[in-house]
């Protein structure tokens, strides 16, 4: 059976709450009662939180109407019924304007009619909280569909992102590259109660130490040369929200023992300031690296990945999940068709099968690019095997397998070589496209692609 509805009488008169406390009893309610605004804001504080207030006006130590505008100021949803001994139209219409569910003067003449009142304001108040919940669900729903996938892992990963958005615990997200782990974090941002506030995503590997330093904690005025004004960091310009910082793995010793401190005190220093600034924040971070095998190889601090590895969420590779492909497929050929307002494209069976046969090291990020560059250069509506190999990209490692085993001008006609041989791939053989990509006159591409003739192989 779901538990009673609680309902809080705050009233300092006796008979008033035991009159109040008997006919929330009859009706089936829990009721508890306090007598002063302080005895009130007290056990709002420390207990579970009621669902209907009953409010006087007068108070030994306050004003009932003060506490429901404190109450409203802080958001709170709770349905409050403000009641007292000296009535006027005045303080009724104030107590509305500060969201009061309804008004009654004492004594209490038609008790049908407050009775009424109560069971109204606890239904509407269930409606709101069950409105709300929906909303929360669809939102859920729309964050994570940028997480896509139908497989087991990819299910474990949301259901672990769903988890993490519920608490405050640092989230330590780990994958390869192009796994999605910065959608992953976005995702954890939005379920949570701070996704109102700022997102502010970072790559550790992006910035030199310094720079890193000072655009994560900030600098005082003079610090430095060109430190012309004081300026905050991220922690602060997160402050409420969530800060993620991707590639923690590349952080220098010096800036991790700087995140450490952070993660322990809840407090930080701009360069050149010797008074701390307190901070609060979300931590959310990210690696494509084994980050407690680095920590055991002495390459990354082991007591900051043993106080940021709370919640661990490993993102599996493409090739690990390919019963996804088929459905991120499909997912961004739609996507990129629609933004380019072109007709919609679909994959031959054969061009899915070869999909699924495909390593992918560049994960989801590889299929992506794939399929968005074949949205924008390939002209026919159905997309073929060929298709596909034309506007892939050749792995590095093939392409330049050659290049130093030979001298320099042979290694520059190979890389020329090859260059427009993708040029020409990716303008799907039309000159003027390739001209426009590469910059180059149309003259000198109608020139290479006679040579490509001549030399197909070299």
């Amino acid at each position: 059976m779901p538990d009673k509805p609680l309902v809080l009488v705050v009233d300092d008169e006796a008979f008033s709450r035991r009159f109040l406390e008997t006919v929330l009893v009859e009706e089936g309610f829990a009721c508890s009662a306090v007598e002063t605004a302080q005895a009130f804001w007290s056990r709002y504080q420390r207990e579970e939180p009621p669902d209907l207030i009953l409010l006087d006006v007068r108070l030994p130590d306050g004003d009932g109407l003060k506490v429901l505008e404190t109450l409203r100021a802080q958001g709170s949803p709770i349905p409050v019924i403000v009641i007292t001994a000296y009535g006027s139209i005045a303080e009724a219409v104030n107590a509305m304007k500060l969201g009061a569910f309804d008004f009654f003067t004492k004594p209490f003449e038609d008790v049908h009619k407050i009775k009424l009142s109560i069971k109204n304001a606890l239904e509407q108040s269930r409606l709101l909280d069950e409105n709300r919940r929906l909303k929360a669900q669809i939102h859920g729903h729309k964050v994570l569909r940028s997480l896509i996938g139908e497989s087991r892992p990819m299910q474990d990963v949301l259901e672990l992102v769903r988890k993490a958005a519920r608490t405050g615990s640092h989230v330590l997200l780990e994958g390869e590259s192009g796994t999605g782990k910065e959608l992953a974090a976005e995702a954890i941002h939005q379920l949570s109660d701070r996704r109102h506030q700022p997102f502010i995503p970072i790559n550790c590997a992006a910035l030199p130490e310094a720079l890193l330093e000072s655009a994560l904690f900030g600098y005082e005025k003079g610090a430095f040369t060109g430190a012309v004004k004081t300026t905050a960091g991220f922690f602060e310009e997160a402050q409420g929200g969530t800060l993620f910082l991707d590639e923690i793995g590349e952080a220098s010793p010096s800036v991790q023992a700087k995140i450490l401190r952070a993660v322990e005190e809840g407090t930080i220093y701009r360069v050149g300031r010797t008074k701390p600034i307190s901070f609060n924040v979300r931590l959310i971070f990210a690696t494509n690296k084994d980050l407690g095998r680095e920590a055991a190889a002495g390459k990354f601090r082991r007591d900051l990945y043993f106080r940021i590895n709370i919640i661990k969420i490993n993102l599996p590779p493409l090739r690990e999940r390919r019963g996804d492909i088929p459905l991120l497929a499909n997912y961004f050929l739609d996507k990129y068709c629609r933004e380019a307002k072109t007709p919609k494209k679909k994959l031959h069976p054969g061009a899915i099968a070869y999909l699924l046969e495909k390593r992918w090291p560049g994960n989801v990020r590889e299929l992506k690019n794939l399929l968005e560059r074949v949205v924008a250069l390939h002209p026919e509506e159905e997309i073929a095997v060929e298709d596909l190999r034309r506007y892939e990209e050749e792995p590095w490692e093939v392409q330049n397998q050659d290049l130093f085993d030979c001298s320099f001008d042979q290694a520059r006609k190979s890389f020329e070589h090859m260059y427009f041989q993708k040029l020409i791939r990716r303008a799907a053989g039309d000159p003027n496209l390739a001209a426009e990509l590469s910059g180059m006159h149309l003259a000198t591409i109608y020139r290479k692609l006679k040579t490509l003739k001549e030399n197909p192989d070299r």
